[in-house]
């Protein structure tokens, strides 16, 4: 090895790309950390390089006059590339080496004890790693946005994601970025607008909301089809008419639990949106009818002409409607399907008349806790025949035999019936409806004078029978279930709260039926 020589006259340009690779067989591309970018001013104890890099001069030489530098760059130097020389490479490298054992103060630190106090701001900077070429597209601050993981997803999964979030969400994430506010207001997310918060100003909402998802369409939202408003408690009579008038191709709205919305925003509504097929308006004390404003009427076409096409409505609560405005529904929504008129406590047998006149197509109707309905009602809706496969009338306890026999004999395809809390209903309706409605599956008698011998008669013409009822009927007992439970083996849903059935009784049950959930209030049955 040569010795060391610090008295280098003047600054030699070294192509430290070629000198490594010759010595090291490294290749170019490889990044190795370069001695100029120490965090500390001191050069490693390996020789290192940046592959585009020209380093002019070795740390601690004493350069020249710029000028100097510059012309000592233009000259050719001839131990770079002649390895024979007695100043070869490798003593220049091993100077390099040593320079950086012997001296901890470069020229870098020295500088820095003679710095101004702009350059010290400067220094303060992030250090730039001249390996990583990334960083060298930096902005002027210095800083280095990393990849979001989210920006590694692909537009098709991103929207699917933001699909299940509340319209009140979407408009949050919309201010994260403008990449989200691009994914946001995509038409796709805005079939739909679902907003469950009874704090917000529904009605200014849902202003900013159609105008801007009409920003193609001016005052009016064709993308628009299905809207939740369940639980917003501000909602008014003006919200739902901006609806009216902005979203024609609604088909879709829910408004429970909205009670200052009035009958005059909901004419307006099912005027102006002729394909409208599903309507919630549970807990809507407000509203007591459904029609057409007398505009619409007048006015409307051959397909609208006095009629609302709507194919689900519940008015669950809704106390103030009363039999003039059922019969105003029945005449109007003749195309109803689904109906639910749970706990409206003023309709009467003659509401029943209406639905059986009108509503002819009517498939599902619950009118429980309505005790204003008797056996005469009954006898109405069995006009209906084989299309009504669904009936509650729960709690309506001027009912009984009479009224399920005209339901027995007329309504064939019955599927589901609950009398809970019919105490007239007796083991005679049991025998009617098994041998009338033998595709009868879900049975609800809780409370009913029932026994062992209907049951008997039920599970022998109804095997296909998946849920059944008996709470609080206290003369069934092991006899009864245990011969329902061997003839109705694919039984789901057993509910013997309340009744005489022992341990013995529950495991030749469960023996028998393996996958039906039994409710119970039998301590011993656990």
């Amino acid at each position: 090895m040569y010795p060391v020589n610090y008295r280098s006259k003047a600054p030699i340009a070294t192509n430290w790309t070629g000198v490594l690779n010759d010595l090291f067989g490294l290749d170019p591309n490889d990044k190795v950390e370069s001695a100029h970018d120490s965090s500390s001013g001191i050069a490693s104890d390996v020789a290192s390089y940046y592959p585009q890099t020209n380093m002019s001069t070795f740390k601690g030489d004493n350069a020249g006059s710029d000028k100097t530098s510059e012309d000592s760059g233009r000259k050719s130097v001839s131990w770079a590339s002649n390895l024979d020389s007695p100043r070869s490479s490798n003593h220049y490298v091993q100077m390099h080496i040593n320079k950086q054992r012997q001296s901890p103060v470069t020229t870098a630190t020295y500088k820095q004890k003679h710095i101004s106090p702009r350059d010290k701001l400067v220094n303060k900077s992030v250090t730039i790693d001249l390996q990583d070429t990334t960083k060298l597209f930096l902005s002027s601050k210095g800083k280095h946005s990393r990849p979001s993981p989210f920006e590694l997803l692909s537009d098709d999964i991103v929207l699917k994601i933001l699909s299940y979030l509340p319209s009140d969400h979407l408009c949050r994430c919309s201010r994260v970025s403008r990449q989200w506010y691009e994914f946001v207001w995509e038409p796709f997310l805005w079939t739909k607008i679902v907003i469950n918060n009874k704090n917000i100003n529904v009605d200014k909402a849902l202003k900013i909301l159609t105008k801007r998802l009409g920003y193609n369409t001016p005052y009016v939202c064709v993308i628009l089809e299905r809207i939740n408003l369940n639980g917003c408690e501000q909602l008014t009579d003006k919200g739902l008419q901006i609806i009216a008038k902005r979203c024609p191709e609604l088909r879709h709205i829910g408004l429970q639990g909205c009670h200052n919305v009035t009958n005059a925003a909901v004419f307006e509504l099912v005027s102006n949106c002729v394909n409208l097929e599903h309507f919630d308006l549970t807990g809507c004390s407000s509203v007591t009818c459904i029609s057409l404003l007398e505009g619409a009427v007048s006015h409307g076409t051959p397909r609208h002409q006095q009629q609302i096409y709507l194919r689900y409505l519940d008015m669950t609560d809704c106390f103030s409607l009363d039999d003039e405005g059922l019969g105003i529904i029945a005449m109007h929504c003749s195309q109803l399907q689904f109906l639910y008129l749970r706990r409206c406590v003023r309709l009467t047998d003659e509401s029943m008349q209406y639905l059986a006149n009108y509503c002819s197509t009517l498939r599902e109707l619950s009118v429980s806790d309505c005790r204003k309905i008797t056996d005469l009602g009954l006898r109405d809706l069995s006009k209906l025949g084989d299309n009504l496969r669904y009936l509650s009338v729960a709690k309506c306890d001027r009912m009984s035999d009479v009224g399920v026999r005209y339901l027995a004999k007329f309504c064939s395809k019955l599927r589901y019936l609950n009398v809970r809390g019919c105490e007239g209903v007796s083991d005679e309706s049991l025998e009617l409806l098994s041998l009338n409605c033998p595709r009868m599956r879900s049975l609800d008698v809780g409370k009913c004078d029932i026994t062992d011998e209907g049951l008997l008669v039920l599970s022998q013409n109804c095997p296909q029978l998946r849920k059944l009822s008996l709470k609080s009927c206290d003369s069934i007992t092991d006899k009864g279930v245990v011969q329902l439970s061997y003839h109705c083996r694919g039984l789901q849903q057993l509910n013997i709260q309340d009744c005489n059935i022992s341990v013995e009784g529950y495991k030749l049950v469960k023996r028998y039926c393996r996958r039906c959930i039994i409710e119970h209030t039998n301590p011993a049955f656990y």
